[in-house]
């Protein structure tokens, strides 16, 4: 089995979907040229557990975002000074 690195997320109709930074650019773009159009298609995604084809158009809620993984934030504490 392939490992591939999912760097986008798809959330469509209550379904969460990981994908490529490849794939999800190109769903991304493919959805964004439909609902600039005023049309309804279904579009193919590629995603970790297969294929699927989602709904877009201007009325069906859909969002693309980053998987955003770094380091975490190091809050330095106060140094006190020792009595002595």
């Amino acid at each position: 089995m392939i490992e591939h690195e999912y760097g986008r997320v798809i959330h469509h109709g209550g379904r969460t979907f990981f994908a490529t930074e490849t794939m999800g650019e190109i769903f991304a773009a493919a959805a964004s040229d439909v609902v600039s159009r005023g049309d309804t298609e279904l579009v193919p995604l590629l995603h970790r557990g297969g294929v699927d084809l989602l709904l877009v158009g201007p009325g069906i809620p859909l969002a693309v975002t980053t998987i955003d993984v770094g380091r975490p934030t190091v809050v330095a504490e106060p140094h006190t000074r020792e009595a002595g």
